[in-house]
């Protein structure tokens, strides 16, 4: 398969307060760790730790030639948008993967409708926080998808992305290393950690974080370790409890990092 190229649709990341009868959809995990992570924080480089920042040059992270195009909405709109078009005046490029984060549902919609016209074959819209998919609409957009032949995903969180039954979603994963963490971590005699070999990231970026504070660390200490730099890397999911879930996607963020530690630790 060819290299995919990405469209990314999110907010904009303000400080703007919606007023009466306006929501406000925020733009923070796209442009503070979702697109600095896909160009390898090169424009952003205080997003991320100096140690982080340099153990991630070994790895071909820079995937700028892969997106198609990004677009910005803005973050306060109405409750209802009676014309979503007025606000994809933009032509949409040629592109392989819609991820669309954060997004108003009434301009999602039509969003998806305009990709599929510029040959979108996946949309991959992660579900940060419960207040802005319900699950009605997502199941919506789930029979959209599947009767124009397009594959979705709606990881909740993003970080909890795996492979399955879709063909360009899990191209999508291997090609930018991005979804559900794993990582193995390679010991010296004395059981230290000398390296870590990252084999796919949250979309954050934390799981490379993770991995550059692990060196030195024995491996009897990797999951202790882990969980603390997780902590120390913040996350930027909604810690507001989804009543489907019966939990907060940061916390589930959270479970899956230290899955990947567990995981690391027992294979090195």
């Amino acid at each position: 398969m060819k290299r995919l190229k990405l469209f990314i649709a999110a907010s904009e990341d303000t400080t703007d307060r919606p007023g009466f009868f306006q929501v406000k959809y925020g733009g923070e995990f796209a442009a503070r760790k979702f697109l600095p992570h896909l160009t390898n924080f090169k424009n952003n480089p205080d997003f991320c730790t100096k140690q982080c920042y340099q153990f991630r040059q070994r790895f071909a992270l820079d995937f700028t030639e892969d997106i198609a195009k990004i677009m910005l909405f803005p973050s306060v709109l109405p409750e209802l948008i009676d014309d979503a078009q007025s606000y994809l005046k933009d032509a949409i490029p040629a592109h392989d993967i819609l991820v669309a984060v954060g997004v108003h549902p009434d301009i999602l919609i039509e969003l998806i409708r305009k990709a599929i016209s510029a040959g979108c074959k996946a949309v991959v819209i992660p579900r940060e926080d419960p207040d802005w998919l319900t699950t009605s609409f997502v199941n919506k957009l789930k029979n959209m998808c599947e009767t124009k032949g397009l594959e979705y995903a709606f990881p909740r969180p993003f970080c909890s992305l795996s492979k399955g039954k879709f063909i360009y979603i899990n191209a999508f994963i291997d090609q930018f290393k991005i979804g559900k963490p794993k990582y193995e971590v390679i010991t010296d005699e004395k059981e230290n950690v000398i390296d870590v070999d990252v084999k796919c990231s949250s979309p954050c970026g934390a799981t490379y974080h993770v991995a550059s504070g692990l060196i030195g660390i024995n491996r009897e200490n990797i999951v202790d370790a882990a969980n603390r730099l997780w902590h120390v890397y913040p996350c930027l999911s909604s810690s507001h409890m989804d009543p489907e879930i019966a939990d907060s996607p940061m916390h589930l963020a959270a479970y899956i990092n230290l899955y990947a530690a567990k995981d690391a630790q027992k294979k090195s």
